[in-house]
C-alpha cells in the first residue's frame, strides 16, 4: 500500500512538472508573438519618422536656397548702391 502511494505521488509530481512545462511553453509562445507584434509596430513608426525627416530635410534645403538667393539679392543691392536713400 505504501509502495502504491509512493508511485502515485511520483506520478503526480511528474504530471505537475509536465503541466508546468506545457504552460510555460504556451506562455513563452504568446509572449514571443506579443513582442514580435510590438517590434513590427515600432518598425512601422520608425519608417514613418524617417519619411517625415526626409520631407522636412527637403523643405529645409529649399528654404536655405531661398534665403541664400535673397541674401545674394540684398548683397547685390547694397554693393551697387541700390538700397534705400
Amino acid at each position: 500500500m505504501a509502495d502504491e502511494n509512493e508511485q502515485n505521488g511520483t506520478k503526480a509530481r511528474w504530471a505537475g512538472v509536465l503541466v508546468t512545462v506545457i504552460l510555460a511553453a504556451g506562455a513563452m509562445t504568446i509572449q514571443w508573438g506579443v513582442v514580435t507584434t510590438k517590434l513590427q509596430q515600432l518598425e512601422k513608426r520608425m519608417d514613418e519618422f524617417i519619411g517625415e525627416a526626409r520631407s522636412i530635410r527637403g523643405e529645409y534645403q529649399a528654404m536655405e536656397r531661398r534665403v541664400s538667393y535673397l541674401e545674394g539679392k540684398v548683397s547685390g543691392l547694397v554693393s551697387t548702391g541700390g538700397g534705400a536713400p
